[in-house]
């Protein structure tokens, strides 16, 4: 699978060859049809648009996965997260990468049974 990193924000470092590398690792164990990945890093206010436009939904999120291979990510969520949970930025971005590509492998996390199966599995995946 290639893999495309864009970085449209400039706020938070974003650590692409570990970024690279763990979504390689997860998307080979996930067995993944797609031959590109697109991972596209995005400020707040570019991630409220596009959750407003693609979900409905007029809120920052931390990651959102389009079907034909594009996960988008927003940093300063992350960073945010990573002092709640007391990860780094870059494991906590690690996560949104695995998470999308779960979306991707036919996983969701609507339910909560399925949110416990689809975290079980982020854990499994994580370097």
């Amino acid at each position: 699978m290639e893999i495309f990193l864009a970085n449209l924000q400039h706020k938070i470092p974003i650590p692409s060859s570990k970024i690279k590398n763990s979504a390689q690792k997860a998307a080979k164990k996930l067995k993944l049809k797609h031959k590109e990945l697109s991972l596209v890093f995005v400020g707040e206010a570019k991630m409220r648009n596009i959750n407003r436009k693609y979900l409905g939904h007029d809120y920052v999120t931390d990651v959102i996965t389009f079907g034909h291979g594009e996960i988008v990510i927003c940093p300063a969520v992350a960073s945010r997260n990573a002092k709640r949970y007391g990860n780094s930025v870059g494991k906590e971005l690690a996560l949104y990468v695995v998470h999308g590509l779960l979306h991707l492998a036919g996983y969701d996390d609507r339910r909560p049974q399925d949110a416990g199966r689809m975290r079980r599995k982020e854990r499994e995946l994580l370097p």
